[in-house]
């Protein structure tokens, strides 16, 4: 009976039981619970922790906006993970654009030799001027309305005459 063993099988949770409390005491893997727990449904939709090395955790995003707000937040964001997990190892935060987001497959707009110095229709342009009347931040608004003012070459800003014409604000 050569090649037969003598031990007894065991359960699978029984080989894996030392392996897992490894890995989940890791601090590669406490960092990315850290994240996982302070993140919240809409931020961990659009990120993935990607990398741990040297207590930096890496974060790819969906988009350059989220990579550039949630860097901004980032204090903010190490401060949540030491009042949830006190012992996490992260002591920085990298974000980071994902490679293969889908964001990124499609050329922007702006890339577009066609669209290049493409004018906006006179229609669309009173309709977006009426929603841009409705922004309540004023440098939201007036940002919005010199994007207006280039897209649709109307240095004045306002169609001279007609019935979409509103009053300044």
């Amino acid at each position: 009976m050569s090649g037969r063993r003598s031990d007894p099988p065991r359960r699978l949770a029984d080989i894996l039981a030392p392996t897992v409390r490894r890995l989940t005491s890791a601090d590669e893997a406490r960092a990315y619970a850290a994240w996982a727990r302070v993140a919240g449904d809409q931020v961990a939709g659009a990120t993935r922790p990607r990398a741990f090395s040297r207590g930096v955790l890496t974060v790819e995003c969906d988009s350059s906006v989220w990579t550039n707000e949630l860097t901004y937040l980032s204090g903010t964001i190490l401060t949540r993970m030491n009042e949830l997990d006190p012992g996490h190892p992260v002591r920085k935060l990298r974000f980071r654009v994902r490679r293969e987001s889908p964001m990124q497959e499609e050329p922007p707009a702006a890339s577009n030799d066609r669209q290049r110095g493409a004018r906006l229709q006179p229609e669309d342009v009173s309709a977006a001027r009426e929603a841009a009347d409705c922004v309540a931040d004023e440098r939201l608004r007036a940002a919005i309305q010199a994007a207006l003012r280039a897209a649709s070459a109307d240095p004045g800003g306002r169609p001279a005459a007609g019935p979409d014409r509103h009053p300044t604000k």
